[in-house]
Order: C-alpha cells, then sequence, then structure tokens
C-alpha cells in the first residue's frame, strides 16, 4: 500500500520545476544541531556576491524547517541561513546548469541570545494566525502546574475559547465545539483520551514537548476528520551526545524521565514514566480523599540520517480510573494505546519532501461498579499518511493521500433499558492539496480541499478550505488573516451531557441515515505588535452546525444510544494582549462564545407544547477571561494565573416520581414502592454560577555542573473559592472542585 502511495504522488511531481532549462535549484532543512529539532521560521538568502546585478532570494522554512529556493541561474552565490536565538549560517556555493543542490544546516544556538530571548517574537499566546497558534515548551512552563514541570492541559486552559471541566474530567471545548469534535495528534498518530482525570495534566509536559500547532478553526486541508479543533504536537527527540534524565516529586504527582543516544549522532531514546499521588496525599493535603488516579508510560526512538532526514517510533500507554464524584460509588476508567512512526525523508537529486506517518491507536473507557461496569466502549484506529512538499516558482504545494480504518463496540446496561450491544468497522481514505500562493510581497492565497471516500454509509464529496493573509506594511508586526472552509465528521462521540459528572463517551458511527456531522467555518482576525514587547490580536469567528447527534429527549434523566439530529449555530470572539519584555511577560485573554443548537423531536409537542427546541448546550460559557503573569529574577521564577468564566447551562429538575415495572409480574402498588426517578424541565433553562480561581508559583534553581535542582512552592485555587463542578438532582446535593491546595515539588536533572 505504501508504494501506491508513492507512486500517485510522486505522480504529480513529474512537471518539471523550472521554467528556463539552465535554471537550477537549492534545497534542505533547517535544524537545531543540539536536538535536531527541525527550526520553522528559519530565513534561507541566496545573493550574488560583489553587488552583481542579482535579485536577492530568500524564503523562511515551513514547520519541517524545510527550503527550497527554485529557477536559480547558475553562477557563485552567498548563501546564509538565520534563527533568532541562533549563530548565523555563512557560506558560498557554485551552482552548475540544471543542477539540484541539497544544503541542509544545523544552526549553533547562541548563548549570549538565548540568555535574553524568552519566546521568538514570532510566536506567543497573542500571535493568532486564522485561528492557528503556535506554542512552545518555554510558553507551557509558564503556567503554575502542581508539578515539577508545566503540562499542556494547563496552559490551553489559559487560552481564551477554551473551556474545560476543571480540576478533573479531562474534557476540552473549543470554541462551542464538544470534546469529541477535537483533534489530537502525537507525532502524527491519533489519540482519543490525551487528558488525565485530574484536570491539570495530559500526555504532554513540557519536558517531552518539542512544539506545538493548535488550530481553535479554520484548519487547512492536511487535517480532516474532525469539526472542531486540531492540536498537532510534536514530540521532542532525544539528545543525541549525550545521556540526560530527571525525577520530580510533588503531592501531585510523580515523575521520572531519561534521554540520550543510542548511537552518538545517529540515533537517541528519550523515555517518561508518571504517577499520580493525588489519591495517597489528599487526605491530609485537603483534608479529603481524592480517589482518582493516572499514570502514563512513554518512549520515543529517533535515527537521524543524511541531509537531516529522520525516522522515529514512539508508544505511549495511559491509564485513568477514579470517582469524579467522591461520595458517589460510580468508577469512571479509561485507557489508551498508541504506537506510532514516522520519516521525514529528502531523497538526493529530487525536488520533493515526503513526510510518512503511520500509527494504531486504541481507547477503552468504562463506568459503574468496580470491577462490573454498567457501560463499556471501546474504538482502535489505524491510519497511513503519505505528505509531500514541493515548489513551483516561489508557489509551495503540500499534498497527501491517507487510508483509516476505525472498529468500533459499545455495550450498555442501564437502569431503564434493555442491554444494548453494537459493533462496526470504517474505512475511509482520501487526499488533499494545499497551494501556498504569494501575491506580491504582503499578500498570501491558501486554497486547498480535502477528498474523501467511505467503502459505505456516507457519500463521498469535497471540504474547500480557503485562507488568507494580508501584510499591509509588509511587516509581521501586522497582518490580517482570514479563513473559510467546511468539515465534516462521521463519527460520534455520545456523551450524557446531563450529567456533569460523567465523562464516559461511547464511538459509534453517524447514526441517523447517511448524515455526517458538518459544519462551516469563518474567521477574520488582526494581529499588531504594539511596540516594546506588546502584541495584540483580535479574531472573530461564526461557524453553521448541521446533523449534529443529540439525545432524543426525555423528561426521564436517563443514558440512551436514541439518537436525533440538531443544527447549530457558534458565534465569538477571541481578545489577547501580550507582553513579552526582557524577563517580564504579561497575557491577558478575554473569549465571548455563543452556542446554540436547534432540535426537532416527536415528543416535545406533547411535553412542552412546541416541536422545535432551541437550547443552549451544557458548554456555552459565554463569558471566560484570563490573566497570566511571570517574571524571571535571577535564579528565582514567579508565576500567577487567574481565571474567571460565567455559567454554564444546565436541566432543572421539576419533581420526582416512582416508576413500576410490568415485565416479570405484577407490581403491588399499594405496599411496595417503585423505582424513584428525576422529573427534568426544558433542556438546559437554568445556569450554573460563575467560576473563578487564582493559583500561584514559586520556582527557585540551583545549577551545578553536571546536576541541576528546582525547588517550586504553590497552591491551586488560593483564595479556596467554591467552584461547582456539578450538581446532583436525585440528592440535591452540591460537589465542588479542588478546595486550596497548596504544593512544594522538587526536580532533579543530571547530566
Amino acid at each position: 500500500m505504501l508504494h501506491l502511495f508513492l507512486g500517485v504522488l510522486t505522480g504529480f511531481a513529474a512537471a518539471p520545476i523550472q521554467s528556463a532549462a539552465q535554471s537550477s535549484l537549492v534545497q534542505g532543512i533547517v535544524t537545531d544541531r543540539a536536538s535536531a529539532r527541525p527550526l520553522e521560521g528559519a530565513n534561507v538568502v541566496l545573493q550574488k556576491p560583489g553587488g552583481e546585478q542579482e535579485i536577492r532570494r530568500g524564503m523562511a522554512t515551513d514547520n519541517n524547517g524545510f527550503y527550497q529556493i527554485t529557477n536559480v541561474q547558475p553562477g557563485l552565490y552567498l548563501f546564509q541561513v538565520s534563527f533568532v536565538g541562533y549563530t548565523t549560517f555563512k557560506d558560498t556555493l557554485t551552482l552548475e546548469r540544471e543542477e539540484i543542490r541539497t544544503v541542509s544546516v544545523a544552526l549553533e544556538p547562541d548563548e549570549e541570545q538565548l540568555s535574553e530571548l524568552v519566546v521568538s517574537p514570532l510566536r506567543g499566546a497573542a500571535r493568532l494566525e486564522a485561528g492557528r497558534q503556535e506554542i512552545s515548551s518555554v510558553e507551557i512552563q509558564r503556567v503554575p502546574s502542581p508539578s515539577g514541570t508545566g503540562d499542556l492541559a494547563s496552559y490551553l486552559q489559559v487560552l481564551p475559547g477554551v473551556v474545560s471541566t476543571g480540576d478533573r474530567g479531562g474534557q476540552f471545548y473549543i470554541r462551542g465545539g464538544t470534546p469529541t469534535e477535537n483533534m489530537v495528534l502525537v507525532d502524527g498518530t491519533l489519540i482519543f483520551q490525551p487528558f488525565h482525570i485530574l484536570g491539570f495534566f495530559s500526555v504532554f509536559p513540557s519536558d517531552l514537548v518539542s512544539e506545538v500547532n493548535f488550530y481553535a478553526g479554520g484548519f487547512g486541508p492536511r487535517y480532516s476528520g474532525r469539526l472542531s479543533s486540531v492540536l498537532d504536537v510534536k514530540m521532542r527527540d532525544g539528545d543525541r551526545y549525550q545521556p540526560k534524565g530527571a525525577v520530580s516529586l510533588s503531592p501531585f504527582l510523580g515523575e521520572l524521565a531519561a534521554e540520550g543516544p543510542v548511537k552518538k549522532e545517529k540515533s537517541s531514546f528519550i523515555a517518561s514514566a508518571r504517577r499520580s499521588l493525588v489519591e495517597q496525599t489528599s487526605p491530609w493535603l485537603l483534608n479529603e480523599k481524592q480517589p482518582v488516579h493516572f499514570e502514563s508510560q512513554y518512549l520515543k526512538i529517533s535515527h537521524f540520517g543524511e541531509q537531516d532526514s529522520r525516522c522515529s517510533a514512539l508508544a505511549l500507554r495511559t491509564l485513568d480510573r477514579g470517582q469524579l464524584d467522591i461520595e458517589g460509588t460510580e468508577v469512571t476508567q479509561w485507557k489508551n494505546f498508541l504506537l506510532g512512526g514516522r520519516c521525514v525523508v529528502l531523497p538526493v537529486d529530487t525536488d520533493l519532501l515526503f513526510d510518512l506517518n503511520t500509527g494504531f491507536s486504541h481507547v477503552s473507557n468504562a463506568v459503574g461498579s468496580r470491577g462490573d461496569p454498567e457501560r463499556f466502549s471501546w474504538i482502535t484506529r489505524f491510519n497511513l499518511d503519505a505528505n509531500i512538499t514541493r515548489y513551483i516558482r516561489q508557489t509551495r504545494f503540500n499534498y497527501g493521500l491517507f487510508v483509516h480504518i476505525q472498529s468500533l463496540k459499545y455495550d450498555f446496561r442501564d437502569q431503564f433499558q434493555v442491554p444494548q450491544l453494537a459493533a462496526a468497522h470504517l474505512l475511509n481514505g482520501g487526499g488533499y492539496l494545499e497551494a501556498t500562493i504569494p501575491v506580491g510581497r504582503q499578500l498570501r492565497l491558501y486554497p486547498g480541499t480535502v477528498f474523501t471516500l467511505y467503502r459505505e454509509n456516507y457519500k463521498t464529496g469535497l471540504q474547500p478550505r480557503f485562507r488568507v493573509t494580508w501584510q499591509p506594511r509588509n511587516r509581521e508586526d501586522a497582518a490580517l488573516n482570514l479563513a473559510l472552509g467546511r468539515y465534516t465528521q462521521s463519527l460520534v462521540g455520545l456523551s450524557d451531557t446531563r450529567d456533569a459528572s460523567s465523562v464516559f463517551t461511547a464511538w459509534m458511527p453517524a447514526p441517523v441515515g447517511t448524515a455526517k456531522k458538518e459544519s462551516i467555518h469563518a474567521l477574520m482576525g488582526w494581529n499588531q505588535a504594539l511596540g516594546r514587547g506588546i502584541h495584540f490580536t483580535v479574531e472573530a469567528y461564526h461557524k453553521w452546525l448541521r446533523n449534529i447527534p443529540v439525545a432524543i429527549w426525555s423528561t426521564l434523566a436517563e443514558f440512551t444510544t436514541d439518537l436525533g439530529l440538531a443544527n447549530g449555530r457558534i458565534y465569538g470572539s477571541d481578545i489577547r494582549l501580550e507582553l513579552n519584555y526582557h524577563k517580564w511577560y504579561g497575557f491577558l485573554g478575554y473569549g465571548y462564545t455563543w452556542t446554540e443548537y436547534q432540535s426537532a423531536q416527536d415528543h416535545f409537542s406533547i411535553w412542552f407544547g412546541e416541536p422545535v427546541q432551541h437550547y443552549h448546550p451544557p458548554h456555552d460559557r459565554r463569558h471566560k477571561l484570563n490573566g497570566l503573569m511571570s517574571m524571571s529574577l535571577g535564579a528565582y521564577e514567579f508565576a500567577f494565573r487567574w481565571e474567571f468564566g460565567t455559567g454554564v447551562p444546565f436541566t432543572r429538575p421539576i419533581g420526582f416520581d416512582e416508576i413500576f415495572f410490568y415485565n416479570e409480574r405484577l407490581p403491588d402498588l399499594k405496599r411496595a414502592f417503585g423505582t424513584s426517578r428525576v422529573i427534568l424541565e426544558k433542556p438546559y433553562q437554568g445556569r450554573t454560577p460563575a467560576y473563578h480561581r487564582l493559583d500561584i508559583s514559586l520556582e527557585r534553581s540551583f545549577r551545578f555542573k553536571t546536576a541541576s535542582l528546582a525547588l517550586q512552592i504553590g497552591a491551586v485555587n488560593l483564595y479556596d473559592n467554591n467552584n461547582l463542578f456539578y450538581y446532583d438532582v436525585y440528592t440535591h446535593r452540591r460537589v465542588d472542585q479542588l478546595p486550596l491546595a497548596p504544593y512544594l515539588s522538587i526536580k532533579l536533572g543530571y547530566r
């Protein structure tokens, strides 16, 4: 199958790359010498020496560190590669006629620049470009987290437009979308549930992450199969030259990590094992036991070939288990298992960069009594993706093919229903094409489309997508960004949204006819640098939703797989202001989101007197405000984070009754009691109280010749606000999120 992929892909590349028969080409990959990490945005310049009348040619590298300068006349050139925080590389090149010259460069870090540099000026929380934000490990570490390292889960909660279930549950809602509409990739392999049951943590600690591309909407055609967002995480390669390791301990988490060369300079490994400790420490730390547990194990092996080509393989396992209601008896559990492989190859004497990925991902989740879950679901996914990058003059083409195979099963036993058991297998494939077209020096166009073919059930179709970037002053510090696209999803993750304590998800094909979930994204944003390290961004978005599966509404609180369809509309805006000046960093973000569903169901006229119901789903947090400040004072690092969010919708109970079953025998209505049940009002007419919390941390670092030590003290929910997690309508009992939780963490590293 891989040979077929490459044959189809390279067939497109048969066209000539130069318009003049005598012209040549220079290409390569730019990386960090120490880590072999590709450097996106490095400036590559080719120029005639001695003031000869030759136009200076240059470009920036892409996310693989790849550059390609085409249509170059033969002769002698000055060649230069530069990147913020690295020593500039300079050399001379003599190009022959019709030559394809591959020049890959490994840049040396400039310690003097890095000592002053906090983060690249082209990145940051306020650099939002048509829904896309680049996140580095440095940015992740700024957010207070109750462990020895930062975590991507804690960072995402700072961003406007991102709504979480709080400090437990591990669910993220992005710009009105649901968790099952988010795509999370680990080196190109999809992971279904990457966030742990304790909401501060994920499978992405800052020490393992190389970089993250987070698309809150408007993502390009390379990503398909999800409606809401994409979190594309590239994991770090191990050190190729010397062994390193670290151990960290806090009341919430213990972690071991190691890395080093397998064969010096040619291959490396990096491994990590994490385990939660809050179940053991919470009785004395929080004065009540928190019965939640999570753990993960991770291994990545990397090989570095010629011309900075590289291949890697990874394995990841996670386990989450616990009671989200500490006074209840229901236990929630989920497990992930991943195997993935990726190669980025730049073959000699070709003008193509290949990015090949294959992966296996499995998740199972269950809820119910310990050892005997009442609901169980699992899904397995295999993917094979082949991507190619090439240039024709100044236009870059990214295109590829993919095959995805998914197998899923669920089994439910509910109090008010007969057992339900189902299984399905889905096979789909397709291809995509996206072009980056510069128009003059100020305008860039990004047209593209996805073509998806299904073996059965669903019709084939195109998903056109289009993005625009306009820099009116020909500078990156001021830009207008636009995006418009169509997105579809054939897979449904069904959850009981009426029960906030339940994070159980049953995966199934879109079960109503052959209708796939569909969304149209429209975005418009403006980036503006205000001087002295201040950056401002505002972005507005609108989404139209069709064929969203929702539970057939009942006045009774019960889980059901009987589904209807809803249409919806989401609109809102993100406003971000960022300060990045010497040792000071500050971020202020405000997000406004308005989400509404519209559903027509058979019983609505009988129950509510209207055939169609309009309602705001339970993740419709209308307003969200976040503040983050960190400062570096010598060996000390201080940070605080404050978050405020308005309440989310919930369905009010209006009464109780008792139900009698007549399946086996006639009940004694005079003497026996039936089964109590809750009768509910119209969908989501109430709203929970507002949520707000302050987290702080202070870290002191010590550096020795071959080791380092970091001590951190901090607190979650510093002023001990009673934030609601959910309200139990059966017992009229309020369940809150974590109270004030102080912590001390220790991290010891060696090199």
